[in-house]
C-alpha cells in the first residue's frame, strides 16, 4: 500500500476531501461547516434520517437543560463528520494497508445511520420492552430492521454509494457483528472505546447543555496520536495520546453522573415511560406502534390514547412550573446489601434493582396502593443498568509501533481504572419518586411499616 493507494480511495470517496465546488457546505453548532456531496444531501434526504430532526437528543434533558433541544439528526451530521476526520488521520497512518474504498463508504454511512433506530425521546423509552411480555430492542438493533427495510434508502444505498445495507446495518448492530475481518475492523471503529459517536455526543451535549464537561476532551492531542494496532484489529494511540484518552474518560464520567443521569431528568423520564407502560399495559398500543414517530407524534399519541393516570401523568410535565414527581429516596445494591437502607425501604430497593421495568412499574402501582395513595404515586427508576465505563485502549510505543500495553493497566493510566470502579459504583441507583405534595406523606408511611406485602 502506497501514497497512491491513499490517493486512489480520495478520488472514490470524495466525501473525505470535504465539500465538492459549488455544493454549499451544512452549518451545525460546535462543528462549523460539514462539506457535502450530491449522494450525501440524497441520504440525508431519505425518511429514516429526517425523522431524526424531531427527535431530541437528550429526551425530556431540556425540561432541567433549558439549551438540551438539540436533535439527533444534528448529532448525526456531527458523527458522520467526526467519522470522516478520524478516517483522514488513519488512512495517512497504518489505515492505508487496512482500508479500502468500499470500507471506507460503508463507515462514512454506518456513522451517519448509527442512531437511525432511536425510539422517540431518544433513550427514555429505550429501557422498555415492545408488550409487557415482550424484550427490550436496542436502537441499533431497531436500526438494522430500519435500514432494511426501507427500499428507498436500500437502492440509494446500493446505486450511489456502492455499500450493501446488510453490511450497514451489521457494523451497527452489536448483536450481529460482521464476522470477517474488514467488517469487525469498521465496528470496532464505530463501536470501540475510541469511536465518532462518542466524541461527538461528548462535545455538543456539553456545549448545548452549558457545562463544562465534555470540552475537555483533547480532540487534537487525541487525532495526532491515533493509529492502528498492527493487526489492524483496534485503534490505539500512542504514548503521547494516553492523556487524551483519560480526557475522554473523565468526560464521559462526569456528563454521566452531573447530566444524562441528572435525578430531575430521570424523574421526568420516570414519568414518560409510566405513562407510556400504562397505556401499553392496558391495551392503548405497544411499543412497535411508537418506534416510527417523532417526539411531537409521539407525545401526542400517548395523549390521546392512554389510560387518565397515563394522560395525568404526561400533562404533569407539560404544565407551566412542571410540578414534577421528586425523589423521595435512593439507593444502591451496595447500599441495600451493607444496610445502609431504612429496614422498611430496604426490599423494596432490593426488588427495583434486580427487576425490569414493567417489575418497576408493577413495584410501584402495588406499594402506591397498598399505602392507600393514587396507584400512579410511587415510581421507581433505575439509572446505568447495563452501563459500563471500561476502556481499554492499546497503547503503542509511536505511530506504526508496537503496543506496549493499555489504558486498564495502572503503569499506563491510574484515571481510567480508577473511574471505572468509581462509576460502577454509582451506576445501578435506584429512586423512589413521588409527587411534591405526596413525597413527605409517602416517605412516612413507609417508614412506619405501613406496607404488609415486602
Amino acid at each position: 500500500m502506497t501514497v497512491d493507494r491513499v490517493q486512489k480511495i480520495l478520488r472514490e470517496v470524495p466525501e473525505l476531501g470535504g465539500a465538492l465546488a459549488g455544493l454549499p457546505p451544512i452549518r451545525i453548532p460546535h462543528t462549523g461547516n460539514i462539506g457535502t456531496t450530491p449522494r450525501l444531501r440524497r441520504l440525508l434526504d431519505t425518511r429514516t434520517l429526517q425523522r431524526l430532526r424531531g427527535i431530541r437528543q437528550l429526551g425530556l434533558a431540556h425540561l432541567v437543560y433549558p439549551g438540551a433541544t438539540h436533535t439527533r439528526f444534528e448529532h448525526s451530521l456531527g458523527t458522520y463528520e467526526m467519522a470522516r476526520t478520524l478516517l483522514v488521520q488513519l488512512l495517512h497512518r497504518r489505515g492505508k494497508e487496512f482500508l479500502t474504498a468500499e470500507a471506507v463508504a460503508t463507515f462514512l454511512c454506518a456513522a451517519l445511520l448509527h442512531d437511525v433506530g432511536h425510539y422517540p425521546f431518544s433513550h427514555t423509552l429505550e429501557e422498555l420492552p415492545p408488550d409487557a411480555q415482550g424484550r427490550a430492542r436496542r436502537h441499533d438493533q431497531h436500526a438494522r430492521e430500519l435500514i432494511l427495510a426501507d427500499e428507498e434508502l436500500a437502492d440509494l444505498l446500493r446505486r450511489e454509494w456502492g455499500v450493501e445495507p446488510a453490511r450497514i446495518a451489521d457494523i451497527i448492530d452489536e448483536d450481529r457483528p460482521p464476522q470477517d475481518e474488514e467488517g469487525r475492523r469498521l465496528t470496532e471503529l464505530l463501536s470501540g472505546p475510541l469511536n465518532p459517536d462518542r466524541l461527538d455526543y461528548l462535545f455538543r451535549d456539553s456545549n448545548h447543555v452549558g457545562v463544562p464537561y465534555g470540552q475537555v476532551i483533547d480532540m487534537e492531542r487525541l487525532l495526532h496520536a491515533v493509529d492502528f494496532v498492527p493487526d489492524g484489529s483496534r485503534l490505539a494511540v500512542t504514548r503521547k495520546g494516553v492523556s487524551a484518552v483519560e480526557t475522554v474518560i473523565f468526560a464521559s464520567y462526569l456528563m454521566y453522573r452531573e447530566v444524562y443521569w441528572h435525578h430531575t431528568v430521570r424523574a421526568a423520564q420516570a414519568m414518560l415511560r409510566w405513562a407510556v407502560m400504562d397505556g401499553m399495559a392496558h391495551g392503548f398500543f405497544s411499543g412497535d406502534e411508537l418506534l416510527a414517530l417523532d417526539d411531537a407524534e409521539a407525545l401526542q399519541k400517548i395523549r390521546e390514547g392512554t389510560t387518565p393516570d397515563g394522560r395525568q401523568m404526561v400533562e404533569r410535565f407539560l404544565k407551566p412550573g412542571r410540578p414534577l414527581y421528586r425523589r423521595v429516596a435512593s439507593a444502591t445494591m451496595a447500599d441495600v446489601e451493607e444496610g445502609r437502607v431504612a429496614p422498611p425501604l430496604r426490599e423494596l430497593f432490593r426488588q427495583a434493582l434486580v427487576g425490569d421495568a414493567w417489575e418497576r412499574y408493577r413495584l410501584g402501582i402495588e406499594a402506591s396502593t397498598d399505602l392507600g395513595l393514587p396507584r400512579s404515586a410511587l415510581l421507581f427508576d433505575v439509572a446505568g443498568q447495563g452501563k459500563e465505563l471500561f476502556f481499554e485502549v492499546p497503547v503503542l510505543d509511536r505511530l506504526g509501533g508496537a503496543v506496549v500495553g493499555t489504558t486498564a493497566q495502572p503503569e499506563i493510566s491510574l484515571v481510567a481504572p480508577n473511574l471505572s470502579r468509581n462509576f460502577e459504583r454509582q451506576a445501578k441507583t435506584a429512586q423512589l419518586l413521588a409527587p411534591p405534595d405526596l413525597r413527605e406523606k409517602a416517605l412516612g408511611l413507609l417508614l412506619a411499616g405501613g406496607r404488609s406485602r415486602f
